[in-house]
């Protein structure tokens, strides 16, 4: 379990990350300190010993009287050797093995070249460097000088150097690992309340909500799994809502159908006139059944993309008046009047005739079902790309919170006007979808106790 913490992954990588950027700098960092510590030695050695050939130069030849002021400046040991390869002389601090320290070949070669640089080892594992100068006099080869220096003190410099280093990474380490677990924590402990709120919500606790504590890339993760509860909650809801509603809308004309059926059946009226109004009311019920019916077998389709446009060029006017005379009667009877208005004589659109009218009369219908007086208005216009037709009426309104929900399926904006308007709730899920699948869009705009608009924007032809 603890492996697959995200906060000890993540402190773990943080580590690895310093290690990678601390090691290297630490390398570097001790070869600058080596460099520099032994290029000084390298100098101060060099410098002694040509400091000495400038000073016998000065005198015309060999002159080992200049060493106790060699001594003076540095605690090197210093040889002077003439010109037959012998010593001359040496410093007081000569106490090393000279048969190490300066050999035939390095007599020969300081003859040759004028100079000789070489790092030497003894047999106590002493590092010595060695600085040999040839003394030259009236452009003759006098001999030279050998200054040579133990290491003992560059590395001993150089150890205390790595000490402190060490100190300082170990120290440095040591802040990383204190540093990368408050940072670990910090940074994966919103990560963590997402994990138990997604295991809350998919428990079906679909109010647990996270706290958004930071407008990153996390605090956006955050909203939109507080948004995905939420719409889960709402789908729910209203999935609930929806079953009940059904659930209404089918057992109230079966009552219907069940009461009036055994009154016919067992003759249970008293004139042929009384039949024929419960004949009636069975097959007004029967129809409302099947309307139902259609609806959850159309929407199911539409959800599943089985549903097929058959397109073909469609003049939006004409299809629109003959919807509105097929709802005429239906207005006329609850005292409704309704007007149509076009900008244009002809607006063509790519569409399946039926489907765009079943559309329209969705619409017209929902308006006078939840319009009680005043008048429903139509209006088709076009612009360069599309046709926008609008329907208005003066009816009840809905609720501003209720918009965005609703093309919804299964959504009602009031639990109980469905029983006194009727409906399911599905035929404007219905309509946004063939609105959809013919490429255009729809807008509802509403104002409470004013009315309704809803437009459809359809592309052109």
């Amino acid at each position: 379990m603890m492996r697959r913490r995200i906060d000890i992954k993540l402190g773990l990588a943080i580590l690895l990350i310093f290690l990678l950027v601390l090691l290297p700098l630490g390398f570097v960092v001790d070869r600058l300190f080596v460099t520099f510590f032994y290029n000084k030695a390298h100098q101060q050695v060099n410098e002694l010993a040509a400091h000495y050939v400038k000073m016998s130069e000065a005198e015309h030849g060999l002159s080992p009287d200049l060493l106790p002021t060699m001594e003076e400046f540095s605690k090197s040991a210093v040889y002077i050797m003439n010109a037959d390869g012998e010593l001359a002389g040496t410093s007081r601090h000569s106490n090393q093995d000279l048969s190490l320290l300066i050999t035939k070949e390095d007599l020969v070669q300081l003859e040759r070249e004028g100079s000789i640089d070489k790092e030497v080892t003894d047999s106590h594992r002493q590092d010595y460097y060695v600085s040999g100068k040839s003394i030259i006099v009236n452009g003759q080869h006098q001999g030279g000088v050998f200054v040579a220096s133990s290491m003992s003190e560059v590395q001993q410099s150089i150890s205390s150097i790595r000490r402190m280093l060490t100190i300082a990474g170990i120290g440095g380490f040591l802040l990383a690992i204190g540093f990368s677990t408050i940072f670990a924590r910090k940074m994966s402990r919103p990560l963590m309340q997402m994990e138990r709120a997604t295991r809350q919500i998919a428990k079906g606790k679909l109010d647990t909500r996270i706290e958004v504590q930071s407008q990153d890339e996390i605090g956006t993760l955050a909203i939109a799994i507080n948004e995905m509860a939420r719409d889960l909650q709402h789908y729910q809801d209203s999935r609930n809502e929806f079953i009940a509603n059904i659930s209404h809308e089918l057992k109230t004309p079966i009552t219907y159908l069940e009461g009036y059926t055994d009154i016919v059946l067992n003759e249970l009226y008293d004139t042929e006139e009384e039949r024929q109004q419960y004949l009636q009311v069975i097959r007004a019920e029967a129809r409302r059944i099947n309307l139902l019916i259609n609806d959850l077998f159309e929407l199911a389709k539409l959800q599943e993309g089985k549903e097929q446009l058959y397109m073909e060029a469609v003049e939006i006017c004409s299809l629109t008046e003959n919807a509105i005379l097929k709802v005429a009667m239906k207005a006329k009877e609850q005292g409704l009047a309704i007007s149509f208005r076009s900008d244009l004589a002809e607006v063509v659109v790519n569409a399946d005739a039926a489907r765009m009218e079943q559309v329209i009369l969705n619409l017209l219908y929902n308006a006078i079902r939840y319009t009680k007086e005043g008048e429903i208005s139509v209006h088709v216009t076009q612009d360069e790309e599309n046709m926008s037709l609008s329907i208005s009426d003066t009816g009840s309104g809905i609720p501003e919170e209720d918009l965005p929900y609703i093309f919804d399926r299964f959504y009602r904006v009031e639990k109980s006007r469905s029983r006194v308007y009727g409906g399911s709730g599905l035929g404007l899920a219905i309509v946004h979808k063939w609105v959809e699948l013919h490429g255009g869009n729809i807008r509802v705009e509403s104002q409470l106790g004013k009315g309704t608009k809803f437009e459809i924007k359809v592309p052109l032809l």
